[in-house]
């Protein structure tokens, strides 16, 4: 069993490792981060780096802005196709009627038809 004394010292050291451990949690600030990177580094290097990693973002927005580009010009393509054709096809029943209208020999069937509506 522990005396008194053994358990205050045990939670002292159980504080101690903690406040240790939130010490060591504080993240760094990105500038010191970046100056320590730099510092290891001369700077041309570090430009030379920044430039690589630039040029490649610059490459990938390009290439998702031709495949956006791509998309769209699909799409509009598709909906053309579909416009045209359910423009055809209204064309068609307006035609169809005309038609059925023209040939109406019923004057009766007619007057209730337009009544109805």
């Amino acid at each position: 069993m522990l005396t008194k004394e053994e358990i205050i010292a045990s939670f002292r050291e159980i504080d101690a490792r903690v406040a240790a451990a939130k010490a060591k949690a504080a993240p760094k600030p990105a500038q010191v981060k970046f100056d320590e990177r730099c510092a290891e580094k001369p700077l041309d290097a570090v430009v030379r780096d920044a430039a690589i990693h630039n040029e490649a973002a610059a490459e990938r927005l390009r290439q998702e802005r031709m495949k956006e580009e791509l998309a769209e010009a699909s799409r509009a393509r598709y909906q053309a196709v579909l416009d045209r054709h359910w423009q055809s096809m209204l064309d068609a029943q307006r035609e169809q009627r005309a038609f059925r209208e023209a040939w109406d020999y019923s004057p009766v069937e007619r007057f209730e038809r337009e009544w109805r509506r």
